[in-house]
């Protein structure tokens, strides 16, 4: 049987080749479009020195807020998300305190600095709850500062598909607009998009081992038990 999967987010040609060398047929396509867009009055809004961040696309919202505020406001201490987040964080030279593997990890990290009473947590218009939640119910008080959208740009897979790449809870949503689960599999990465899987109807769901494409990759290549069959 020819597997066929569909990947929410292009892929590296390496990680695509990858795939096809095992034997997989892949569709690649980005089913979300995230625009950075910061407040307008940000100058006249006092941040908390502690910055959290959980995307690539939030390093670079914050990067441009930074551009708007004073000289001596520049100073700030960030927690963020481990691999693709912390290496844009450490690409722009920011001051990375602390580093997560997920969501409900860094919600468990920075409590743990007793100095800390609030952050400013730099999102996005379709934002999850769980991460301000969380801290919130520790005493942490939570400034939400929207600095990018998020919007779906889903497309209609015609190819029957055994399983389905996920990186956000927000491409779950954009897929099953126009596509249906049927009995495909979601490979996710990260707890709060699997966590998502399952609430939409997944019945079987994989998470990578780490918060890292290539790990996700090698999630769907485990699980389907592929051995390498390079294609002509």
């Amino acid at each position: 049987m020819e597997l066929h999967i569909v990947s929410t987010k292009i892929l590296e040609e390496g990680l695509v080749r990858q795939l096809e060398d095992h034997g997989l047929k892949i569709t690649l396509s980005n089913f979300i479009r995230k625009t950075i867009q910061i407040p307008e009055n940000i100058t006249s809004i006092s941040i908390n020195p502690v910055i959290v961040l959980t995307s690539k696309t939030a390093v670079e919202a914050w990067m441009e807020i930074l551009k708007v505020l004073p000289k001596e406001a520049l100073k700030f201490s960030v927690y963020c998300l481990e691999f693709a987040t912390q290496a844009k964080a450490h690409e722009f030279g920011l001051n990375i305190a602390g580093v997560a593997k997920d969501a409900s990890s860094l919600a468990t990290l920075i409590p743990n600095d007793k100095a800390i009473s609030a952050v400013t947590f730099i999102c996005g218009n379709l934002r999850r709850d769980e991460l301000p939640n969380a801290l919130k119910s520790q005493g942490v008080h939570v400034q939400e500062i929207e600095g990018y959208r998020t919007a779906p740009t889903s497309i209609k897979i015609e190819k029957p598909y055994h399983g389905v790449l996920f990186f956000s809870p927000s491409a779950i949503d954009s897929f099953l607009s126009l596509n249906g689960i049927g009995s495909s599999v979601a490979f996710c990465l990260g707890k709060t998009t699997a966590d998502h899987a399952r609430i939409v109807g997944f019945s079987e769901v994989q998470i990578a081992a780490s918060h890292r494409p290539e790990s996700l990759v090698q999630t769907v290549i485990n699980f389907y038990k592929l051995p390498v069959h390079a294609q002509k």
